[in-house]
């Protein structure tokens, strides 16, 4: 690998850098979904004709909100406002309507575009009807049937003549998902995303022979620049799956496509397990988790059965996203693997937690800053605070060790929930249990568990914190069943909501 060779430019718009690639391939099929399929040639027609039709509607707005979901034609969307300097700004759908009023807001939005089928089949009719009360909005089916012969020809003419153009420096905005107070705009440049791509690019083998499988949503950083974007301006195919949460059918949608690359959550891999088959999976050459800690059931499940490594990786929205990632060369099991190239890191003290500190990185793929309601724009100062705390050890490989924020200070102790979890996961040999902390008068904080498993035993699990030699603060004060556990839209547990409803079980 030649990292030390490895450059970003200055100035990167991530249209041209389409451009270049469809220039070079123009019949090559690039990018998929359930119901179309797009030659280089063909994207690029239907982004110069979006362009216009987003010139007539959107006008001059700077900001642009989409709210669509996981189909080739948002991503036309997204490169047609690269193309007219526009910054998009992804929406999440999976968050309830205050959320987005407070997106809309932070972000000042005026224009959101969206999709009538989108919306119906989601049921999404009240927030949209909420939002309309804030700004105007595009329909894409008004769009598609605006468009005449005469934008197909010009399309079709500027295709062929497309020039690259010295444009702006060019911008995206995606949202945290809010669930401690109102979401951040998160303000990625375009070079952050395509420095993204390069670093890894440089860290793990991708080729252009690859085939991507993405059902993560665009709102997702992940989605974006790995599922979305990276394909575009890099020549290797992607296929778009609407929604991550269809586990019988990802798994033939895999071995149709013939899928080389898939990237998902801890949960759903889980999930996928139960359906799949080892030949639905056999084209996959690499298999990522992040955005939770990989459990070591899931990861023996996928060895096992379908003679699969999972690599689990780290990212942040904030990074665009990826941070860290192991590969087949370079793997350790329980961590998320090395920093990618041109990554900086360090490691800062925290008061009362003795493993590890604070993570702090810089890097070119590191945002500009956030959008803070009511506030504005804040730029991002030299290092970057993940707020995870972390080990580095001496191979340079990151152990995250917990969220800052998953720290339950009981007796003056910081306990750490990731720690009770693997109590519990190495107690009973599941994966499926979830602690938060909610106040407690007389400890400060005290910890309640919540699980899928019927009837677990506490005595069980105390007897094996005994035996581990660990503090009886790490014994949850309450293990409450629960059918199934709340998901983030990125597939991430909802630990804010299983916290409320912690709150309301323990008066």
């Amino acid at each position: 690998m030649t990292i030390l060779t490895l450059q970003i430019p200055e100035d990167v718009n991530l249209f041209d850098e389409m451009v270049k690639q469809a220039k070079a391939h123009p019949k090559k099929v690039i990018i998929e979904d359930t119901s179309s399929s797009y030659t280089y040639k063909k994207f690029l027609i239907a982004v110069n004709i979006m362009s216009k039709k987003l010139e007539q509607t959107v006008g001059n707005d700077k900001r642009v909100g989409l709210y669509l979901p996981n189909v080739v034609g948002q991503v036309i969307v997204l490169f047609g406002l690269f193309k007219n300097e526009q910054t998009p700004c992804l929406l999440n759908f999976t968050m309830g309507t205050t959320n987005i009023i407070d997106c809309i807001e932070t972000a000042s939005l005026g224009t959101v575009i969206t999709s009538r089928e989108f919306v119906k089949t989601a049921n999404l009719g009240f927030v949209v009807e909420e939002m309309e009360k804030q700004v105007k909005l595009i329909y894409l089916e008004d769009l598609a049937h605006g468009i005449t012969t005469f934008n197909k020809i010009g399309g079709l003419i500027e295709a062929r003549t497309s020039r690259l153009k010295k444009k702006a420096p060019g911008e995206v905005i995606l949202f945290t998902s809010g669930t401690e107070s109102k979401p951040k705009g998160v303000v990625l440049t375009h070079r952050n995303i395509f420095a993204n791509i390069k670093q890894t690019f440089a860290h793990i083998e991708v080729r252009e022979t690859d085939r991507i499988f993405n059902p993560l949503p665009l709102f997702h950083s992940f989605g974006m620049t790995v599922g979305s974007i990276l394909p575009l301006v890099t020549n290797v195919k992607a296929y778009l799956y609407p929604s991550p949460l269809r586990y019988k059918e990802i798994p033939k949608a895999i071995e149709k496509d013939k899928s080389t690359l898939f990237v998902a959550t801890n949960t759903f891999f889980e999930n996928y397990a139960k359906f799949a088959t080892k030949e639905q999976f056999q084209t996959l050459r690499i298999v990522v988790a992040g955005a939770e800690r990989l459990q070591n059931d899931v990861r023996k499940t996928y060895q096992d059965k379908f003679g699969i490594t999972i690599l689990e990786g780290y990212g942040a929205t904030e990074t665009s996203p990826i941070i860290s990632l192991n590969t087949h060369e370079r793997y350790k099991a329980g961590t998320v693997g090395p920093l990618i190239p041109l990554m900086e890191a360090k490691i800062a003290k925290v008061e009362g937690v003795s493993e590890g500190g604070n993570l702090l990185l810089k890097g070119p793929n590191v945002m500009k800053g956030y959008l803070i309601h009511g506030q504005g724009f804040i730029p991002c100062g030299e290092w970057y605070n993940t707020g995870d705390i972390a080990e580095i050890d001496k191979d340079g490989f990151i152990h995250i060790i917990g969220r800052l924020k998953r720290f339950a200070k009981i007796a003056g102790e910081m306990i750490s929930l990731n720690k009770v979890e693997e109590l519990a996961l190495d107690c009973f040999g599941e994966s499926n249990f979830y602690a938060v902390c909610i106040p407690d008068k007389r400890k400060g904080e005290q910890i309640v568990m919540f699980t899928t498993k019927a009837n677990v035993s506490a005595r069980e699990l105390k007897k094996f914190i005994k035996s581990k030699k660990m503090s009886m603060l790490y014994m949850p004060s309450s293990i409450e069943h629960v059918e199934e556990i709340p998901l983030l839209g990125s597939g991430k547990p909802n630990y804010w909501k299983l916290e409320n409803l912690a709150k309301s079980k323990i008066k």
